[in-house]
C-alpha cells in the first residue's frame, strides 16, 4: 500500500479564512479520480503548523469520512515532542488512517538523539519517516535516517533533502528493500526512480503526470518516462518554487475546479499579477488546460 503516487493535500480555506470542508471533500474525490495510490494530509503542504487544534481535527475528520472506501490516507503527525506526536498518531489511528508521517523535531542539534525520539512515538500505524530539512532545520545523514527507521520499526522514507536522487541511492545502498518516496514537488521524480524510489509523495497539482512517469518507468519504458518528464518539466519547476509554490499549487487547483480559493495562511496569501501571468505562460507552453477531469498522459 505504501508505494506509488501519493498526493499531499493542501488545506483549503474559504474567503473568510476558515477551513473549507467542502473543498477538502472535493480534493479527496478528485485525487481518487486522478488515480493516486493514497492521500497525505496535515503535512507542510497542508500548512499544519498554522492550524489550530480544532482546525486540525476538522481536516482529519473530514478527510477520513470522504476517503472511506475510496483511497487510503496518511496523516502528518510531526511535533516538537514525541508525546505530542504519539497523541496525534493515536488520533490518526482512531480516524482510520493507513499510516502516519513524522519528521525530526525542529532544530534538533544532536542527531544521535533521533532514535530515542522516534522510539517514543510508539505508533500502532506504519510510520513514514520524513526527511525534510527545509521545514525542520535538521539535516539527517543516512546513518541517522536508518536509526530513525529502526527505532520506529519502519521501512518507509519520504526523502526531501536535495539533491534527492544521490541520497536515495546512498540510503538504498545501505538498506536495500526500503520504500523511499521522492517529494519536493516531483521536480526530480524521474531521476529518483532511476535511483530506486518507489514513487512520489508530493502536493504537485497534476499527480497524473507523476503517476504516468512512474508507470512508464516501472513497465520498462524508460525512454517514455523521460519524454513525459521532459515535456512537463518547465511546469514542474515553476510550481515547485520556494515560498510561492504553495500559492501557485492552490491557484492551479482552483482553476481545476477543486477548491474555491487559493488562500494560504502565509503573509502573502495569493500569487501576484506577475506570477499569475507567468503561470498562464508555462501552462500554455506545456499544453495544460486546468480541468477537474483526470489528465490523460501518454509517452
Amino acid at each position: 500500500m505504501l508505494r506509488g503516487t501519493w498526493y499531499i493535500s493542501p488545506t483549503p480555506f474559504a474567503e473568510g479564512g476558515e477551513v473549507d470542508t467542502a473543498g477538502l471533500e472535493r480534493i479527496v474525490a478528485a485525487a481518487a479520480s486522478w488515480g493516486v495510490d493514497g492521500i497525505t494530509i496535515l503535512g507542510v503542504m497542508g500548512e499544519a503548523a498554522d492550524l489550530t487544534a480544532a482546525e486540525r481535527e476538522t481536516v482529519l475528520s473530514t478527510v477520513a469520512a470522504a476517503a472511506r472506501g475510496k483511497v487510503p490516507f496518511a496523516v502528518g503527525c510531526s511535533a516538537p515532542s514525541a508525546a505530542i506526536v504519539a497523541a496525534n498518531a493515536r488520533r490518526a489511528a482512531e480516524a482510520g488512517a493507513a499510516a502516519v508521517m513524522v519528521s525530526a523535531p525542529p532544530l534538533l542539534k544532536d542527531t544521535d538523539q533521533i532514535g530515542a525520539f522516534y522510539k517514543g512515538i510508539a505508533s500502532e500505524l506504519p510510520v513514514i519517516v520524513q526527511d525534510e530539512p527545509a521545514a525542520t532545520g535538521v539535516t539527517l545523514p543516512v546513518s541517522a535516517l536508518l536509526a530513525a527507521l529502526d527505532a520506529a520499526g519502519s521501512t518507509v522514507v519520504k526523502l526531501e533533502d536535495p539533491p534527492t536522487p544521490p541520497k536515495i541511492g546512498r540510503l538504498l545502498a545501505q538498506r536495500p528493500g526500503l520504500t523511499v518516496f521522492g517529494g519536493l514537488g516531483g521536480v526530480s521524480a524521474y531521476s529518483e526512480l532511476r535511483r530506486g524510489a518507489a514513487g512520489t509523495m508530493t502536493g504537485f497539482a497534476y499527480p497524473e503526470i507523476l503517476r504516468a512517469i512512474r508507470l512508464a518507468y516501472e513497465a520498462g519504458d524508460t525512454a517514455g518516462a523521460a519524454r513525459i518528464n521532459d515535456r512537463f518539466l518547465p511546469y514542474l519547476v515553476f510550481e515547485g518554487q520556494v515560498r510561492v509554490g504553495l500559492g501557485i499549487r492552490k491557484e492551479v487547483l482552483r482553476r481545476r475546479g477543486v477548491i474555491a480559493t487559493a488562500r494560504t495562511r502565509a503573509l502573502t496569501p495569493l500569487p501576484d499579477a506577475a506570477t499569475l501571468a507567468e503561470l498562464d505562460d508555462v501552462l500554455a507552453r506545456v499544453g495544460l488546460t486546468p480541468a477537474i477531469e483526470p489528465l490523460q498522459v501518454s509517452p
